[in-house]
């Protein structure tokens, strides 16, 4: 079957998949010159923008963080993610598809190869079809989850509710 025929669930899929075995090859067969690939949100606010932007201290800490666009923007996205850590198991948990646009809800388990640390993080994608390619693919993830599994040392303080709350170093 190729990507021409393939629905935007399916190529999702496939893609995670990939990601999970570290095959940035599928890049070019399931993803549109075009490509607009978001992490998390945007580096800078946009008026009128769907995704949230990515405050500076987020992306100094998770540099992949943002947008690539374009299909090697992506395969040096997926380099610099597999630098940092590994996929060790993915799980779609619900797929809404209507026509070119699907909506694909899971968790995935990542491991921080600096620290040795493996966390479930629970994830949302938006994607678009476009000639029956990927042309966005918008991820969103727990980006607290990620930082804890990179954190060195230190304890973070939080609060709310009034209360204060301390998240100690695992």
């Amino acid at each position: 079957m190729s990507a021409q025929t393939r629905s935007s669930a399916e190529l999702v899929s496939l893609y995670l998949d990939a990601v999970k075995r570290q095959d940035a090859a599928v890049v070019d067969r399931y993803f549109h010159p075009d490509i607009e690939y978001v992490v998390n949100g945007t580096p800078a606010p946009k008026p009128g923008a769907v995704l949230p932007m990515i405050s500076e201290q987020c992306r100094q800490a998770l540099p992949w963080l943002g947008v690539h666009r374009g299909r090697q923007a992506v395969k040096d996205f997926l380099a610099h993610m597999h630098a940092n850590l590994q996929v060790t198991a993915i799980e779609t948990r619900e797929v809404i598809s209507e026509g070119a646009n699907a909506a694909v809800f899971g968790w995935f388990r990542l491991h921080a190869l600096a620290t040795g640390r493996s966390v479930d993080i629970p994830f949302a994608i938006r994607v678009e079809l476009c000639d029956g390619l990927i042309r966005k693919y918008h991820f969103l993830e727990n980006t607290l989850d990620v930082a804890i599994a990179f954190r060195r040392s230190g304890e973070w303080q939080l609060e709310t509710d009034g209360s204060q709350h301390q998240i100690p170093t695992a």
